[in-house]
């Protein structure tokens, strides 16, 4: 008797199966390409480029609230900056008039020194007297011959009471052999600048009048702004009378102010 023949079946060999996997790759791939194009994955999309961004703004530099640098992301880098607290308006009052009563003691001794006018002095011996205790102090010297000699002491006599914290003082070159012996002097009148007794400074005319003539009206403001920078008085006063530079004529420039050589 012969039996039943048996069914044989045959599987794919390897090459076939690795033919039909890269045909299914190329398949996802291409679906892949068909979605992006058509916007199906716009939230991926915007999400991706939301961290990218993340990771970009973490790498800059942010100026902290101590004064400095440091890299961070710049939405998050002051989250926890804690802000001062605001003054309370008692304590603010209290303190304006702690500051208010220390300006008018110090103004009140000013003015037991003799501070608040320009003082004239009669020989080198007051001189010596007078500006000995005092921490800032200008001396004019002035041989009474030029008109440029009297607009600065009207300059200074203006000066005086509006700044308490130094004293104002003016000597005749007659009465000031061992000033004029000592110091060269580049002409008259000429103003030094004192601390605590000592001449710390020479302010010859061609310094004195280097924006303006003394005539003019612009002098008091340039002779201020002057004082302040070598450190005679604490702010410096322009009197209304307009700016340093461009002011005056070309004329008034020109001219050194009429003192003595």
């Amino acid at each position: 008797a012969f039996s039943k023949p048996t069914a044989v079946h045959f599987e794919a060999m390897p090459r076939e199966r690795e033919l039909e996997g890269s045909a299914r790759d190329v398949d996802a791939i291409e679906d892949l390409t068909d979605k992006l194009k058509s916007g199906n994955f716009s939230e991926a999309i915007a999400a991706a480029q939301s961290a990218s961004d993340a990771t970009t703004n973490a790498q800059q530099l942010c100026l902290q609230a101590d004064g400095g640098v440091k890299r961070a992301d710049p939405l998050t880098a002051f989250a926890y900056t804690v802000a001062p607290p605001e003054e309370d308006p008692e304590d603010e009052l209290k303190r304006l008039r702690e500051a208010r009563k220390a300006q008018m003691k110090s103004e009140e001794t000013w003015k037991k020194q003799g501070h608040g006018s320009l003082r004239h002095l009669q020989d080198e011996k007051e001189f010596v007297e007078i500006v000995g205790p005092h921490e800032r102090g200008l001396l004019l010297l002035d041989d009474g011959l030029t008109a440029a000699g009297e607009e600065c002491k009207k300059a200074l006599a203006r000066l005086a009471p509006r700044h308490l914290e130094a004293q104002f003082c003016w000597l005749h070159t007659d009465r000031a052999v061992f000033l004029t012996n000592m110091v060269k002097l580049e002409g008259l009148p000429a103003m030094f600048v004192l601390n605590r007794g000592e001449v710390s400074r020479h302010l010859p005319p061609a310094l004195l009048f280097r924006y303006s003539s003394a005539s003019s009206p612009l002098f008091a403001g340039h002779l201020s702004k002057l004082l302040h920078q070598v450190g005679v008085i604490f702010t410096d006063d322009d009197f209304g009378e307009g700016s340093d530079e461009g002011s005056d004529s070309e004329e008034d420039k020109a001219r050194p102010g009429g003192y003595r050589r």
